[in-house]
């Protein structure tokens, strides 16, 4: 996948390919005309020339999914603030689902939404696991709920797999559908893993706002990444190498909230309210 250059016969030489490339693919020719550099090699596939362009005259290849709508050039209009608004307070971390699975083609959207999820530099070297069979979910959170007992303040893992068995619940909340993120190499870098964990944050937040346009409810699992370290059977369980930065369960909610939850004002510096 790439861009490879400019169509002449549509350009109209508005230059607006020019200021929107951070990396200097696009500059006037010595006739006065926007040209394309081919010599360079650090196009990170952003698209945002394509995306800016009103003539489509960009040329790519490989790059097939590119669409328009009314709106894009507005967005408020696609959806306003209050309306997001109202979405992002009603949401709810769902801990009670139907024994129900979810489709395919409605999980598929789940993660298209994922999809288009922006990250740092538009690296999207992350990677994507579901688990869909019960006795696998299940035998998952047995050896997160032995690696994290004492974080859940119990003596033992014994103790806390007792606890759970006795409550017929598991760490994904019966869940029907987990979904893990990962990197296949293992990050060392402070910075790097805070860039991955920004846009494993970002990817997992657009999977589950769209879930919840489905009629489907999630909740971020934390106690996998914790558990990890501690136990690294987990990651022959999921059938990965790597390094998981990420988790959430997503199934049909069986439960309804009907108001929304209290929560602290922020502390701004700079913004007086």
């Amino acid at each position: 996948m790439s861009i490879i250059g400019i169509d002449k016969e549509k350009c109209s030489n508005c230059k607006q390919c020019i200021q929107e490339c951070g990396r200097g693919y696009f500059f006037v020719d010595k006739n006065g005309e926007v040209a394309f550099n081919e010599k360079l090699a650090t196009c990170n596939i952003c698209g945002h020339c394509i995306a800016i362009c009103g003539e489509e005259a960009i040329l790519t290849k490989g790059l097939d999914d590119v669409e328009t709508f009314p709106g894009i050039d507005s967005t408020e209009n696609i959806v306003g603030y209050d309306k997001i608004f109202k979405l992002l307070r009603a949401k709810r971390s769902i801990r009670r689902y139907k024994n129900k699975e979810v489709p395919k083609d409605t999980l598929i959207k789940v993660f298209e939404a994922m999809r288009y999820a922006p990250s740092a530099s538009n690296m999207r070297r992350w990677r994507y696991l579901i688990l869909s069979d019960a006795e696998k979910i299940e035998e998952l959170s047995n050896e997160i709920i032995k690696s994290n007992y004492a974080y859940m303040g119990f003596q033992s893992g014994e103790q806390a797999l007792k606890y759970f068995k006795s409550i017929g619940r598991s760490i994904f909340y019966n869940a029907p559908h987990v979904i893990v993120i990962y990197y296949r190499n293992i990050e060392k870098s402070v910075t790097m893993m805070g860039m991955k964990g920004n846009d494993v944050g970002i990817a997992l937040t657009y999977g589950m706002l769209a879930a919840e346009g489905l009629g489907l409810g999630s909740c971020w699992i934390g106690m996998l990444q914790t558990a990890i370290p501690r136990n690294l059977e987990i990651l022959n369980v999921l059938g990965i190498k790597g390094q998981v930065l990420g988790a959430f369960t997503v199934g049909y909610p069986a439960v309804k909230y009907r108001r929304t939850t209290p929560r602290p004002p922020l502390k701004i510096k700079g913004l007086e309210i």
